[in-house]
């Protein structure tokens, strides 16, 4: 397990290139609906990093982060990335 450090310093999407801790500024300090700061932080319109952010976005709304779940949710997209990478 990680810790939450190491959590706060994982990259949420590619696109962006942004931290968790950054994301969480971001959602802190903007009231903007969820599509609009997904595309704040990522600059694009995919949806490879959407399961996670918008469960960060969630956790914002209702006030109480789990990052454990934060890293469960990345590592999974990880690993599907991985997985589709292997197939080709």
């Amino acid at each position: 397990m990680k810790d939450k450090q190491e959590i706060l310093d994982m990259e949420i999407c590619e696109c962006g290139e942004k931290s968790v801790a950054e994301v969480i500024d971001i959602f802190q300090n903007s009231s903007i609906p969820f599509k609009k700061a997904k595309k704040l932080v990522t600059g694009c319109n995919k949806s490879c990093c959407r399961g996670a952010l918008l469960k960060v976005y969630d956790m914002n709304v209702f006030g109480k982060f789990d990052y454990d779940e934060i890293a469960y949710v990345i590592e999974q997209r990880l690993e599907r990335l991985k997985r589709l990478s292997e197939g080709v």
